[in-house]
């Protein structure tokens, strides 16, 4: 993706609606000029966020919270960022409110929505930022197929094979098991409607969620990968 550091909304678009999001952590970076992490920016007093994941909507208080804290200058680094996440959820409502702040935004100043789609927002939101399209956004076409991801896969030499090669990098390693995650929770929910049987997903839910969490304290990743993996596909 190519940074315009003088345009100051931009629109992610991704599948990934985390923190972890390697494209957004890039984006930062380059608005703060120095390698970002996500393990301290819900910590940052420059970093704002607005989280829709969990949420049926983002309604127009949050709006207002978020222009009030927006008010004032950078505490510690060149530019404060407003990080709206799933910002589809924002109503219509939300959305109109937020419209003048995005056009009188000062230099100081940046906003990130990451959207699916550019079709999730108004159209006066998508002519006020700038488009980024990301890597993700086209690696998983559908977070709802889990057999697109390699823990589904029986083949387990060519599964290994993409382990090792994800495993090098922390950040890539989360966004993809964060997409897994998404898409076992999009399957237990649809599962919930039909009737069926929902304890191996509940189980593979856990199993991710743990060996995340083992990543996230710099576990060695190749092994807990294919340890996930395994225990994956005895689930079957």
């Amino acid at each position: 993706m190519v940074y315009n550091d003088k345009h100051m909304t931009y629109l992610l678009i991704t599948q990934n609606h985390n923190l972890e999001n390697i494209d957004m952590l890039t984006l930062i970076s380059t608005l703060w000029n120095r390698k970002v992490t996500s393990t301290n920016l819900e910590i940052n007093p420059d970093i704002h966020i607005v989280d829709g994941r969990e949420q049926n909507s983002i309604g127009i208080e949050a709006i207002k919270d978020l222009q009030e804290e927006m008010r004032y200058k950078p505490f510690k680094e060149t530019v404060q960022i407003a990080v709206i996440l799933d910002a589809k959820k924002l109503t219509h409502q939300a959305q109109n409110a937020f419209l003048k702040t995005l056009e009188e935004s000062p230099e100081q100043t940046a906003y990130i929505l990451l959207v699916g789609s550019e079709k999730d927002l108004l159209p006066t939101i998508i002519s006020r930022g700038k488009k980024l399209y990301t890597k993700t956004t086209h690696n998983i076409q559908d977070t709802d197929n889990l057999e697109s991801f390699y823990f589904e896969n029986s083949d387990l030499v060519k599964s290994f094979a993409l382990i090792e090669s994800l495993a090098k990098d922390k950040l890539k390693c989360i966004e993809y098991i964060n997409s897994y995650l998404q898409a076992l929770h999009n399957s237990f929910r649809k599962s919930i409607k039909e009737c069926v049987n929902i304890r191996t997903i509940t189980e593979k839910i856990d199993l991710v969620i743990t060996t995340k969490k083992r990543i996230n304290a710099n576990g060695n990743r190749r092994l807990l990968l294919e340890n996930l993996y395994l225990q994956i596909q005895e689930l079957g």
